[in-house]
Formats: structure tokens, C-alpha cells, sequence
């Protein structure tokens, strides 16, 4: 009889993540299990900021997933306007709280959620609810979309339906900049979960050109040592619609 190997998550335990729901997002925030949160502005959104934009200003930003990222200040400071989707009710207080914006909140009209908007400069907004009842009617076309792990951290069953409710909202002269990584989930659970170049294709490539900008190896003490990777990819690709 085979052995069943017992898979640790980026939470540090055994509990199954392959479909997380948002509550379960909810608790980890709760939980304050928000490794994943980045203290600086993440690199590849600078290093391919100009390739999103192509030098244009005043655009409209879509983060999904957004946690408390501190993207979506940095992004605004440059004269956008950002607009965040988040299932947790405290990351978005955070985001508020911690960067000195007071905010505002009401009912999204026809959806089980919440909109934060900052209340001294509309530029900000986060919709606290889950993300696959956002429609483009309710968000407005979006010029960009910043993916930062947000296809690779959803349940991989549920990919056709995520790139089918994200590529309505890009405009049709849009750009979308999607991270994603390569590992193995045989040993650590994830999320990330894994997404190839072929996975990318296989949901994005129908509608959207796909531009590989980068691959690099990123894998450090803590992916080794605590979730038992060999390897671990960073890719980076840009979207346009065709």
C-alpha cells in the first residue's frame, strides 16, 4: 500500500489549501499568517512598470487578491487610480490604517461585500468580498492589471473560471502583468501552486498574446528548509488582448 506523504502549506501546517474559500483566506489573516505580504513594493511591478503603463499616466489599476499591498499606495502616488479586490475584512483596515488614509465605507450594489474608499482621494479603492462575484459592470474597464500571485494562489480548478471573470475588465488596449512560479506541489502543498508556461496559454492564450518577460530562480533557505523544494521559478508575463 502506498504512503500518503503528508504536504506542509505556506502556513506552516498540514490543513488541505488546495480549495481554499474565502473564509478560509479570512482566517489566516486572522491568524496573522500573511508571510506573503510584502513589506516593499514588489520588484517585478517596478522593473516592468513601464511596460504595463507604456508611459502613460492617470490609468486605471486592478489588483486582485490584493491583501493590504503596499502596491496600491505606491501606485496612486504616481497618479492612478487603484482599485483592489480582497476577501478580508482586517487586511483592508490594515491597508488603511497603516498607510495614514482615512476611508470610507458602503454596500457593493448587488454583492455580498464591501467598498473601502479612501476619503480624502477616490484614487484608492478595495472591494472587500469574493472575487468571482466582481463582474466589469461593477468595477469599470481597467487600463492595467497587476497579478501578484493571485492566479497561482486560487484553487487550480478554478482558473478557466478566474481568466474568464479577470479579461472582460482589461480594456481593449490594456496590459496585464502576471507573476506567477514554478515548483513542485508534490511535497509542499502551496499555495502558490504551480502554473507553467503551457498553463498560462491554456487559459490566457485564446483571448490574450502572452509575452514571457522573465523567469528567475528565486528559491532560498526558507523554500528548502521549510517547504522542502528543490526549486523554485518566479516568471513573469505580460497580457494584451488580441
Amino acid at each position: 500500500m502506498e504512503t500518503q506523504v503528508e504536504k506542509i502549506n505556506q502556513f506552516g501546517d498540514d490543513k488541505d489549501v488546495a480549495n481554499m474559500s474565502v473564509g478560509d483566506w479570512e482566517e489566516r489573516w486572522e491568524r496573522g499568517q500573511t508571510h506573503f505580504h510584502m513589506e516593499d513594493v514588489h520588484p517585478n511591478l517596478q522593473k516592468y512598470y513601464k511596460h504595463l503603463t507604456r508611459g502613460r499616466d492617470k490609468l486605471r489599476f486592478y489588483l486582485p487578491l490584493c491583501g493590504k499591498s503596499v502596491d496600491i499606495r505606491w501606485l496612486a502616488d504616481k497618479g492612478h487610480t487603484v482599485i483592489g479586490c480582497e476577501g478580508s475584512d482586517l487586511a483592508c483596515h490594515q491597508f488603511f490604517e497603516e498607510n495614514s488614509i482615512p476611508y470610507v465605507t458602503s454596500k457593493i450594489p448587488g454583492v455580498d461585500g464591501i467598498a473601502y474608499v479612501a476619503g480624502n482621494r477616490e484614487a484608492i479603492g478595495i472591494y472587500r468580498c469574493d472575487f468571482f462575484q466582481l463582474s466589469v459592470e461593477i468595477l469599470e474597464p481597467f487600463d492595467c492589471i497587476w497579478d501578484r500571485g493571485s492566479f497561482v494562489a486560487i484553487p487550480v480548478t478554478m482558473r478557466q473560471q478566474y481568466a474568464d471573470s479577470i479579461i472582460p475588465t482589461l480594456k481593449k488596449d490594456g496590459s496585464y502583468l502576471l507573476d506567477t512560479f514554478l515548483l513542485s506541489n508534490d511535497v509542499f502543498a502551496g499555495p502558490p501552486f504551480n502554473c507553467t508556461e503551457d498553463d498560462v496559454y491554456k487559459y490566457f492564450g485564446n483571448l490574450c498574446n502572452i509575452e514571457k518577460l522573465e523567469s528567475t530562480d528565486i528559491c532560498g533557505d526558507v523554500h528548502r528548509q521549510e517547504w522542502g523544494l528543490q526549486s523554485f521559478d518566479e516568471v513573469v508575463y505580460l497580457l494584451t488582448l488580441k
